[in-house]
């Protein structure tokens, strides 16, 4: 079959962009006026997501967040309105950037000043349900109401000591830990998986397959509701491990090719992959994507960003256990 050659493949490298160093980070760049319709696109996304059947699977801070940030359901709001929001209550700063996505050495650069960056480039109406370029729709509604917290603030001090001081290798996999924690995070509240990472939150089509194999995972018998839902998850993560290990593998295999080049295409790979390995779709396999417990190992096999595809979401038994092991390998990585 012919590749549409419209159809970027995204290999997890980054596409090199050609900005005028003079643009980046001036204060001319920070206060945009944005068109009519670009606000319209923001309303729309907002309340794409803003849905009570959806909003009860994100988990309890992004809500308290969201609240304390009181962003504007119908326009983007300025950067002093966010600066405002979130400044007094962790110290984190925010600023505008004229780059798609910044460059990890860059971004963590940033992070050591406690500055968190957001784009200028909003998504097109034919990409409502899912960008693979985070845009500042991700950026602001995505991360920002967490922001605001002590917590959150916490969590991502611990990113840039430790790469400013990691090696090439270690930097990969604190990339990855980021991406699998407050990318594309899970964890347990009250019992029920929730979404944590701000790239599911901002993207209804990653929010609503999500969700579906929370249900799946009940329907089809592999997690019971009914009893504490970690221990079981854990469980089916060390009986599956193999497996797990071989997809993965193979995913990267996959991925290196440019076979990954969006949602519907990379799932249908990953079935291919899965019957080329003699893999049953079920069970722990039988959803759009595969939960397993938050762990180093099984995350530092995982390759570069998916940005298509994330075939593999990882879930934390509580925000205290996130701190934990980000603190595992992160923290003995920034004392040197």
């Amino acid at each position: 079959m012919t590749r549409n050659q419209n159809v970027p493949s995204y290999t997890g490298d980054i596409a090199e962009q050609h900005i005028d160093p003079s643009r980046e980070y001036s204060a001319e760049n920070q206060e945009i006026e944005f068109s009519r319709e670009q606000h319209a696109i923001w309303a729309d996304l907002f309340a794409g997501v803003h849905q009570p059947y959806l909003l009860e699977h994100i988990c309890d801070e992004w809500k308290t967040g969201v609240e304390l940030l009181r962003l504007n359901p119908k326009g983007i709001p300025t950067v002093k309105h966010l600066i405002d929001q979130i400044t007094p209550r962790t110290g984190w700063h925010i600023e505008r950037t004229v780059i798609r996505y910044t460059l990890a050495d860059d971004w963590y650069k940033k992070f050591a000043q406690r500055v968190f960056l957001i784009t200028d480039y909003l998504r097109a109406r034919d990409q409502m349900e899912f960008t693979p370029e985070p845009d500042m729709f991700h950026d602001i509604f995505g991360h920002l109401p967490f922001l605001t917290q002590k917590f959150y603030a916490d969590i991502e001090d611990k990113f840039a000591p430790a790469y400013m001081k990691a090696t090439t290798e270690e930097r990969e996999v604190i990339k990855r830990l980021a991406w699998y924690s407050t990318e594309f995070g899970l964890l347990v509240q009250d019992n029920r998986f929730t979404v944590f990472g701000a790239g599911i939150i901002s993207g209804r089509k990653e929010l609503t397959r999500t969700i579906m194999e929370f249900y799946r995972l009940g329907r089809d018998n592999v997690i019971d509701y009914t009893q504490p839902i970690f221990p079981q998850l854990r469980e089916r993560f060390q009986a599956n491990k193999t497996n797990l290990h071989r997809i993965i593998d193979g995913v990267n295999s996959l991925h290196q090719k440019g076979q990954m080049s969006s949602a519907d295409e990379g799932w249908n790979v990953v079935l291919g992959l899965y019957k080329s390995l003699g893999i049953e779709p079920k069970g722990i396999f039988g959803g759009e994507v595969i939960l397993v417990p938050f762990n180093v190992e099984t995350i530092s096999r995982i390759p570069k960003t998916v940005y298509a595809f994330n075939p593999m979401l990882f879930v934390c038994e509580s925000l205290e256990q996130m701190d934990a092991i980000l603190d595992s390998y992160l923290k003995p990585i920034a004392m040197r």
